[in-house]
């Protein structure tokens, strides 16, 4: 019958004692500007990187055969509780997008990518505190930022959501037993 094995080893179906990871075991490092990192602390979600390849057709007579394209990695999400004391985690993203284009000064161009763009990474976290999943990703920056709506009919706490694109990510291979280093 197919299902857990509660048996030790089966050829029939999964042990039943294998860890899988947990969505509220992870961590965001190195991110952006300074004030954005102390920000880190309040982060409520994250996306993980997301890799998609463009499809290259080629047609002969009734059928059609694809190719590997080109590819890229689609934006990843970060939301952070809006903190206001003693970070002002709002005030932390406002400042990495000022890093990039300059708003707080006018009409100034987008600054050099060396200026503006950083590296972070996303580390998933085991039970016991070791690192199951790693990925590094390369050339940061806040491409969409949301500091949402106001309600006068809510307590709700505030979000802000960044959209943040990064040029490459890569998986690193981790030993799940390994310390986490920060």
């Amino acid at each position: 019958m197919p299902g857990f094995s509660i048996h030790g080893p089966d050829p029939g179906g999964p042990s039943n004692v294998n860890e899988m990871r947990r969505k509220h075991r992870w961590m965001f490092m190195t991110v952006g500007h300074q004030a954005v990192q102390r920000s880190l602390l309040i982060l409520q979600k994250a996306s993980r990187p997301h890799y998609v390849n463009e499809e290259a057709e080629m047609h002969h007579n009734q059928e059609q055969i694809y190719y590997a394209g080109k590819h890229r990695w689609e934006p990843i999400s970060l939301t952070w509780y809006d903190g206001e004391q003693p970070i002002d985690s709002g005030q932390g993203i406002w400042d990495w997008l000022n890093v990039a284009i300059g708003i707080h000064q006018g009409n100034i161009p987008v600054q050099l990518p060396a200026i503006y763009k950083r590296d972070a990474m996303l580390r998933m976290v085991t039970g016991t505190g070791g690192v199951s999943e790693g990925w590094d990703l390369f050339g940061c920056w806040p491409k969409d930022i949301n500091y949402e709506e106001l309600d006068y009919t809510t307590s709700e706490i505030m979000i802000i959501t960044l959209e943040m694109r990064y040029d490459r990510a890569n998986r690193q291979p981790l030993n799940a037993g390994a310390a986490v280093e920060v």
